[in-house]
């Protein structure tokens, strides 16, 4: 197959074998559902789902009905819950896809139900993070007792979601969320899947005692026990020298007091790299030694200095992210540039092929634009 991008995402499927196997480990006889949104992070879902469904995993969260919908035409098999909002007029779409939703409110209950057709659902619970859920209180178990005799509504589970604050405050989280479930089912509802712990939390407190865990950056190598399964590579397309005086880039930023070498990549902020990382606050690795970026990152190119790298040649590969001892990590960038690691994954383009290795040999390549 022709390759239509020199920039691409590099993925190491027996690193995110290792993940699946440490998830499970954390989550001891608690179900694993794996949140693949946003495109598996930007890992790909479609792929990764494969390798899940091998190792066991049949539970996968999604953020919408488009992307649950975009994954059932590819696999028929397996558990999908969408675990945002759905609005009334696409509820449709989770019976004709076998799909569950979430509900957070008796009005979207009601109008799930009334569109006639069977329906799994996981009910929400707000305990502090103030972001979707039932509020903790009698009137919602009187709700969440109306929604479980709804003809058509089968309640597949019931979960939340911590704030990430300290210690205490994820402890009187799940104590609110404990006492909601034991309410609920001495009133007579049947819950069956109970989930709160993301990866975060699965590594701090275990499974909780629930049967459901719901980690997602830690199958991709952001947690206990995770390692990265995924780079960012480009290679050097044109290296030209730089008079002392000048500057580089837009606004010709970055002049100093000496001539230079400096190498055009093929990729720029558009591609998912930050263009806070311009002028040096981010660096590319070559030929095992940093080059910082000069002046300010374009759209579609950026520049690196290479003049401590005299052995560098046009075609060289070029690691943006990755975790060799001199590269620059997706958690250094994201730290430097005041983002959490996840919004860097999930932000390389679609555009950005992916590659897929397993034993240090290419086994997949996808490129959305071939």
């Amino acid at each position: 197959m022709d390759r239509f991008s020199l920039t691409r995402c590099e993925i190491d499927l027996d690193r995110f074998e290792h993940n699946i196997e440490q998830v499970k480990t954390l989550a001891g006889g608690s179900k694993p559902m794996a949140v693949i949104k946003a495109d598996a992070y930007g890992h790909g879902a479609a792929v990764l789902m494969r390798k899940l469904f091998s190792h066991g995993v049949d539970f996968y969260g999604v953020a919408n009905i488009g992307e649950a919908m975009e994954l059932r035409r590819t696999f028929h098999r397996g558990n999908i819950l969408v675990l945002g909002f759905t609005p009334p007029h696409l509820m449709h779409y989770a019976a004709d896809y076998g799909v569950s939703l979430t509900v957070f409110s008796l009005e979207q209950a009601r109008a799930l139900n009334a569109v006639g057709q069977p329906a799994s659902v996981h009910i929400k619970i707000n305990t502090g993070l103030h972001r979707l859920g039932f509020a903790p209180t009698e009137q919602s178990v009187r709700e969440i007792v109306e929604i479980s005799r709804m003809e058509n509504i089968t309640i597949e589970g019931i979960f939340s979601h911590f704030a990430q604050g300290s210690e205490e405050e994820d402890r009187a989280q799940y104590e609110i969320f404990r006492l909601m479930t034991e309410w609920l089912e001495d009133e007579g509802v049947e819950l069956g899947y109970k989930h709160m712990c993301d990866g975060i939390a699965l590594g701090k407190y275990g499974n909780l005692g629930l049967n459901m865990v719901r980690p997602g950056a830690m199958f991709y190598g952001y947690g206990q026990g995770a390692l990265p399964i995924m780079s960012l590579k480009s290679q050097i397309i044109f290296k030209h020298k730089v008079p002392a005086g000048e500057g580089v880039s837009y606004g010709l930023t970055d002049k100093c007091d000496h001539d230079r070498v400096v190498a055009t990549l093929p990729y720029g902020y558009s591609d998912g790299v930050p263009r806070l990382l311009s002028g040096g606050r981010g660096h590319v690795t070559i030929r095992g030694k940093k080059a910082p970026y000069v002046g300010v990152l374009c759209m579609d190119m950026c520049m690196v200095d290479i003049t401590n790298i005299p052995e560098a040649e046009i075609g060289d590969t070029v690691t943006v992210f990755g975790d060799g001892p001199d590269d620059f990590s997706f958690t250094q960038a994201a730290g430097l540039v005041g983002v959490n690691v996840n919004s860097l994954l999930s932000g390389i383009a679609r555009r950005v092929p992916r590659v897929y290795y397993e034993k240090g040999q290419e086994v997949m390549f996808t490129d959305y634009l071939f």
